[in-house]
């Protein structure tokens, strides 16, 4: 428990989901200055992990004490996709005495998850076969507990409730529950369906914890989430993405919307300052500065609608110098130009959500920004929820610039 946790939250997991690209070990750290108690690893594939050993070394410290987190990088989880159950337990079996947990994907809705025959896919198959003995197959054999990542299923809630069942039958210790199917992303995102996680909570909750996963921007929002829901705790992925310290009474009514926390600014250099201590291709994440680039991008979303320089300098970013001199950079123009951190808010988080979501809540003035952002959407890869790619010149290029390209390590499932 956080110190500067309220009373009321002090038993609930405030989570930071698995994210690719992500969820590496400084970001982790970041947000656990900020009241996070609960982190995962990046998505990392069962069966790279196994026969790639550079992947393997980059995502893990395999046989050293703790795979290379620190112990305040705990209670951690490792999320692992797949869909062969002896992969999976082999994959597993080599930090699961480094790690409180892990868990198995059935979230992602991208096209290469299908290819794979992971994420949201795998839980269709075999009309949910599948991932239930894979469940039950390591829940058996694994020294930790087994948790599972869901969404809900297309064909409807109470299909989606009886699957949830079995998999706790089956021996799953946790459900975290996205409220969307695997059709509900990018311009179709939508809300989450807290109801339908209501539903879960009522069907299971009395026998294992369940997470809400979805529409978090906010302290208000979770809690309305935990009471809506019931849950256990809540899932954040894309908000806390664009602003580590979400879960802290910052840019809620209580504060009439201001940013109480630190800025964009500090927040990337909060986290260029934990990646010299903690490189993030060590330790629990395998993309390095594609990563650093892809958070900056996050971090840095407003401004970089408006200075193409410093969008440049972002996507071109190879090293940490270079890291450092695009957030001078923002920071230089902030300053001249009489910024106030009390005055921002989420601006990458909201990118899909002004197109669905009516006039939003009426609180920003970024809507000008976004018309730059619709111009360059169409550029991004299709399996890239993030869309973060910002420079001119070919689309290919340019998303292979700011988020690397490792297709000679791609064998369709990753």
């Amino acid at each position: 428990n956080h110190p500067s946790l309220p009373p009321a939250l002090a038993t609930k997991a405030l989570v930071v989901a698995p994210m690719v690209d992500a969820s590496d070990l400084p970001y982790r750290l970041l947000t656990r200055r900020h009241n996070a108690n609960l982190c995962f690893t990046p998505m990392i594939h069962a069966k790279m992990f196994l026969t790639k050993p550079g992947y393997q070394k980059k995502f893990w410290k395999v046989g050293l004490d703790g795979g290379g987190t620190p112990p305040q990088d705990r209670p951690l989880i490792a999320q692992f996709c797949g869909h062969d159950k002896e992969i999976l337990l082999r994959a597993m079996k080599l930090l699961e005495r480094d790690v409180d947990g892990v868990d198995i994907n059935c979230g992602c809705p991208q096209n290469i998850a299908k290819r794979g025959r992971y994420g949201a896919y795998l839980m269709e198959e075999q009309n949910g076969d599948l991932i239930v003995d894979i469940v039950r197959h390591l829940s058996a054999n694994l020294n930790v507990p087994v948790s599972v990542k869901v969404r809900l299923l297309p064909s409807g809630v109470e299909d989606s409730l009886k699957l949830y069942e079995r998999l706790v039958d089956a021996g799953a210790a946790m459900l975290t529950i996205h409220g969307r199917n695997r059709f509900n992303r990018q311009r179709m995102t939508g809300d989450s369906d807290w109801g339908a996680i209501r539903k879960v909570v009522e069907l299971v909750g009395h026998r294992v914890p369940v997470i809400a996963n979805g529409s978090i921007s906010n302290m208000d929002d979770v809690r309305r989430c935990l009471e809506e829901t019931g849950a256990d705790g809540v899932m954040s992925s894309e908000a806390i993405l664009e602003y580590p310290a979400l879960f802290t009474e910052t840019n809620v009514e209580s504060t009439g919307w201001k940013r109480t926390g630190p800025g964009r600014v500090q927040m990337a250099q909060d986290y260029l300052d934990l990646c010299r201590e903690f490189p993030p291709d060590e330790g629990g994440q395998g993309t390095g500065m594609k990563c650093v680039r892809a958070h900056l991008h996050r971090f840095l979303h407003r401004d970089l609608q408006f200075h193409v320089n410093v969008r440049d300098a972002v996507v071109r970013t190879l090293t940490m110098e270079e890291a450092q001199k695009a957030v001078d950079m923002v920071k230089e123009i902030q300053e001249r130009e009489g910024h106030v951190v009390d005055d921002e808010k989420l601006s990458w988080y909201v990118r899909h959500r002004r197109e669905w979501q009516e006039g939003w809540d009426g609180q920003d003035d970024a809507s000008d920004g976004y018309a730059e952002e619709k111009k360059v959407a169409s550029l991004n890869d299709e399996d890239d929820d993030g869309e973060c790619c910002y420079c001119d010149g070919d689309a290919k290029d340019s998303a292979a610039v700011l988020f690397g390209n490792n297709a000679e390590e791609d064998d369709g499932d990753y």
